[in-house]
């Protein structure tokens, strides 16, 4: 096993997580970014003072919730008929869950594609999450439009950071709403503007549920007709 995915199993197991679970987690591209996730940011917090992970959390739960994702749902999405209206899939949970470990924590971009490289996802990797992440990795020495700009060069890097700034945005989170956090508010407003103007994420999703819903859906049973092990947890 990669030296830093024992240090973070060991990490999780301490808080009660049983071994057999994380073993199970490691074949799951997502699962394996929340362990990551869990550990790096192990010791931070927000400025409200809740534990940092609930952000990136909440990150993938806010691209879950726009394009009808749920939970043990076989059927709940169409990954061809999403990339068909211009919504990008692969690679988007993943980098949710990772995308301040990088600009926040130890671990580097390199540190990340052997953790995933050792669990058989290192081609997954570098299609879909390697350059994602590096273009919503903010370096705080550059001028926010431009790292704006760098992030719409991804699509995936763009989806998640318009979903990291609806996070942002959320009012009971503050502390209190002063002259500062409302103009802070107003600005991550602007930035969602500028990157669903240059992608209409917004209304491409509303375009495919649209043609999802009118589609015949198949089920469980109809698997099992064909012959297919459904496999339920």
């Amino acid at each position: 096993m990669n030296d830093k995915l024992k240090m973070i199993h060991d990490y999780l197991i301490e808080k009660g997580v049983k071994e057999e679970e994380l073993l199970k987690s490691d074949t799951s591209s997502v699962y394996l970014a929340m362990e990551i996730m869990e550990y790096a940011h192990r010791n931070q917090k927000r400025e409200n003072g809740e534990d940092y992970a609930e952000h990136p959390s909440r990150v993938l739960e806010n691209y879950r919730n726009l394009v009808g994702i749920k939970p043990h749902d076989f059927f709940g999405i169409d990954k061809d008929m999403m990339y068909h209206h211009g919504i990008p899939y692969d690679g988007v949970q993943e980098v949710c869950l990772l995308h301040d470990v990088v600009e926040d924590t130890e671990f580097t971009i390199d540190d990340l594609k052997e953790i995933y490289a050792s669990c058989g996802f290192e081609r997954y990797f570098d299609l879909y999450i390697e350059d994602a992440l590096k273009k919503i990795t903010h370096d705080k020495t550059m001028d926010y439009g431009e790292y704006i700009k760098i992030c719409l060069k991804n699509p995936i890097s763009a989806m998640v950071k318009m979903m990291d700034l609806q996070d942002n945005l959320r009012v009971i989170d503050l502390i209190e709403l002063n002259d500062d956090n409302y103009k802070r508010a107003q600005g991550y407003l602007f930035w969602v503007f500028i990157i669903n103007d240059a992608y209409h994420f917004l209304e491409n999703v509303h375009e495919y549920k649209e043609e999802f819903d009118k589609e015949p859906k198949m089920t469980i049973d109809d698997l099992k007709k064909m012959g297919v092990k459904v496999e339920i947890k």
